[in-house]
């Protein structure tokens, strides 16, 4: 079931459309530079559940007499339009509470939800005095367990649930009944406590504004695997808006998403880390690497890519190591330390005859060449072909030498063709052995 929101002519947005799969269990990032619309969008998901958000959070003039806010959901559709008299949007229909109460969403300091909790947790302070001294309350181990994985401490183990009213507070038991309450935690702590009660909740949805603004980079790092975890257990959905690098680098593919503005139409789109890096911060990167054994199997492999990948999904680096043991012994080194990337970012390139070798048999990070070398392949074309002029051995030496790097460079060197023509002549002569090679590179580096 998705949930699909709808905004047209608010503040500087004139269109944009977000998709929710509310069956996917899992989180959505939303990235975009400084005013693009994100806060707009998440105000906008708010204000389903929350009819007076912009109300409270905006000035009246982001509204026009053709703003409108559009929500589907089935079997629900909503339709907000601007209301001359409230100077805001408004809908004739009463939003159904079912769906209502299956929606949170958080905005930043002064108007997150949390917030506003502050107030409730002074006000029963007698109430949880009275229940610590008599031991009346509960260990939270899942929090527990929670906080203690995104902070990697265990100074969390002495906290302890106390329900009043149909209301849980969280506190930190000290010695002689003394104890801290979580509204004096640190911001960051008392966030996630906050973010837990909604995820337990039974809700659906789960937005969040800025969802690092509280958060040191090492407790950001580790968040995001957590909030996965959950995502499944709860059968809940968490979308929020970041900046932190710290967080983004920890997102899958279809986690991360980019919002671009084309005068003010909004396009979302998933993309890899270093893409979103590159455009929000001005760092390069590459999301995949190629390692491969020499610089003239590296310059085919970028010659089959453009020729037949013009664009890819993620962002790559081919290097050239030196010797198809020595690639992938290199290769097999950044499994266990990761100095390039993780395991399935990094994948080996060979010639055709290292398939023979047993460092290289049934490796499924391994790719080869068609043939047996670009070399052997374009010494094989010279002497059964008339494509290039003859060269002279003598003036030439060790251009018969079947391995082909002498006659290959000699071809060069001589004018006689350029290492690209030598390329497009393979791909032209042997078009699906090399159409079949870049559909192995597609794989990599679009899947």
């Amino acid at each position: 079931m998705n949930l699909i929101l709808k905004i047209e002519n608010v503040q500087h947005v004139r269109s944009a459309e977000l998709i929710i799969d509310l069956d996917a269990n899992g989180i959505t990032c939303l990235v975009g530079r400084n005013g693009i619309g994100k806060t707009t969008l998440v105000k906008a998901l708010r204000n389903l559940c929350v009819a007076d958000t912009f109300k409270k959070t905006a000035v009246d003039s982001i509204f026009s007499t053709s703003s409108k806010i559009v929500y589907s959901c089935d079997p629900y559709e909503y339709v907000f339009t601007f209301d001359a008299k409230l100077r805001s949007l408004n809908c004739k229909t009463v939003v159904a509470q079912q769906l209502r109460d299956s929606v949170e969403v958080e905005l930043p300091m002064p108007y997150g939800d949390r917030f506003n909790f502050f107030q409730s947790i002074s006000d029963a302070d007698h109430e949880i005095r009275r229940n610590i001294v008599l031991e009346n309350y509960t260990r939270p181990d899942e929090l527990i367990d929670f906080l203690g994985a995104i902070y990697g401490s265990q100074k969390f183990d002495n906290l302890r649930c106390i329900a009043i009213k149909k209301k849980t507070y969280f506190c930190q038991i000290l010695d002689e009944s003394r104890y801290i309450r979580e509204d004096y935690f640190s911001s960051g702590e008392y966030f996630l406590i906050s973010l837990y009660r909604n995820i337990i909740a039974g809700r659906k949805l789960i937005v969040i504004d800025e969802i690092d603004i509280s958060l040191d980079a090492a407790a950001q790092a580790k968040l995001v695997a957590q909030l996965r975890l959950y995502c499944e257990k709860y059968a809940v959905n968490i979308v929020f808006t970041t900046h932190s690098l710290a967080i983004m680098g920890t997102l899958r593919v279809d986690e991360l998403h980019y919002i671009e503005s084309n005068d003010g139409v909004l396009d979302i789109q998933p993309v890899s880390f270093n893409y979103a890096k590159s455009l929000l911060f001005g760092f390069s990167g590459w999301d995949k690497y190629i390692l491969t054994e020499d610089n003239v199997l590296e310059n085919f492999i970028e010659f089959v890519i453009k020729r037949y990948l013009p664009k890819t999904f993620y962002k790559y680096k081919i290097i050239f190591i030196g010797g198809g043991a020595n690639t992938v012994k290199l290769m097999d080194r950044n499994s266990d330390q990761n100095f390039f990337s993780t395991e399935d970012n990094v994948i080996s390139v060979l010639d055709g005859d290292q398939r023979a070798y047993r460092y290289a048999r049934d490796r499924p990070n391994i790719e080869f060449l068609p043939w047996e070398s670009i070399e052997k392949q374009i010494f094989i074309e010279y002497n059964e072909g008339n494509y290039w002029p003859n060269l002279s051995v003598e003036e030439n030496p060790g251009i018969d030498n079947p391995d082909g790097k002498n006659l290959y460079a000699a071809l060069i060197r001589n004018k006689i063709v350029s290492e690209d023509e030598m390329f497009l002549h393979l791909c032209a002569t042997y078009d699906q052995q090399a159409r079949a090679f870049a559909r192995s590179l597609s794989g990599f580096l679009n899947a």
